[in-house]
């Protein structure tokens, strides 16, 4: 595997994000990401990440890890896997997040892990270790109800049935889990079996809340990767986004609103937390971060 040059990796957040997952850093190993999900907001030019689908990892990832943990003044948790999935193709065999999180355990930080494979139940012995003095929560990315349409527009991922079964065995040993339904694509993804569907197989699986984001982002060569995308697997469904959204970054659903309705609808049906200011309460329930 290629490394590349890496000053730091351990990375403080300036201020905390509760209407999202709340993290006082964010760590990201590799670099790039092989998963082919046609709109990865990544490939856009602010990331600079040139050859996307080519994984890659920082070297000397763990002792630069081990020494931003140690300088770290305050304990907190650590987002993990927020731009390039933690658990891709390489991890299997390099191990790279399953020995970052032996850091994060060692040193007494908590861990928010974003990922779209169930290789992260690998390392459910470190997750559980690491719940014992500091906030543990599994993120798992799902947009598509259907394996059949997960297929296409995340083509080289865990199936989505594969993740909500990874939801349903992290809860069952005691792990906190969640669901981003994010993005959520405007002709393709946007319809009323698609929201309640993951809603109803979220709480099903046993996660205790999902988010909901009803739109894509496009930009530069992440909007030319989506339309050639588009163009292979849903004919004509290009000229609809020209003509809808032209060169917007960010793309609602036109059917946002109602659509929202929906997924609260959904969320109070299934008795499931979807306001995210509460999901945080439950991450951080019982740890005094302050403290660590």
């Amino acid at each position: 595997m290629e490394l590349i040059e890496a000053k730091n990796i351990v990375r403080t957040n300036r201020t905390l994000n509760y209407n999202y997952i709340a993290a006082e850093y964010t760590m990201n190993i590799y670099h790039g990401c092989s998963h082919g999900c046609i709109y990865c907001y990544a490939r856009g030019e602010y990331w600079k990440i040139p050859d996307f689908d080519r994984e890659r990892a920082k070297k000397d990832a763990l002792r630069i890890i081990r020494d931003d943990l140690r300088r770290k003044a305050k304990r907190g948790i650590v987002g993990i896997g927020g731009v390039s999935d933690t658990y891709n193709s390489q991890e299997a065999e390099h191990k790279l997040t399953r020995n970052a999180l032996e850091l994060i355990n060692a040193f007494s930080f908590g861990a928010s892990i974003l990922t779209k494979s169930d290789l992260v139940l690998r390392d459910m012995d470190i997750l559980s270790d690491i719940r014992e003095h500091a906030p543990v929560c599994v993120c798992f990315s799902i947009t598509c109800a259907a394996d059949a349409l997960c297929r296409l527009v995340e083509p080289y991922t865990a199936p989505s049935s594969k993740r909500f079964a990874a939801i349903r065995e992290l809860s069952k040993h005691g792990i906190l889990t969640g669901v981003m339904l994010d993005p959520v694509l405007p002709f393709i993804t946007d319809t009323e079996d698609n929201i309640r569907g993951i809603v109803r197989q979220a709480k099903e699986a046993g996660a205790s809340f999902i988010y909901a984001s009803l739109s894509t982002t496009l930009e530069g060569i992440q909007r030319d990767y989506f339309y050639k995308q588009l163009d292979t697997h849903f004919p004509g469904m290009t000229e609809r986004y020209r003509k809808r959204f032209d060169v917007r970054y960010r793309c609602p659903s036109p059917k946002a609103r109602k659509l929202w309705a929906i997924f609260e609808d959904e969320c109070h049906k299934q008795g499931i937390v979807y306001d995210m200011k509460v999901a945080n309460r439950m991450i951080r329930d019982g740890y005094d971060l302050g403290s660590l």
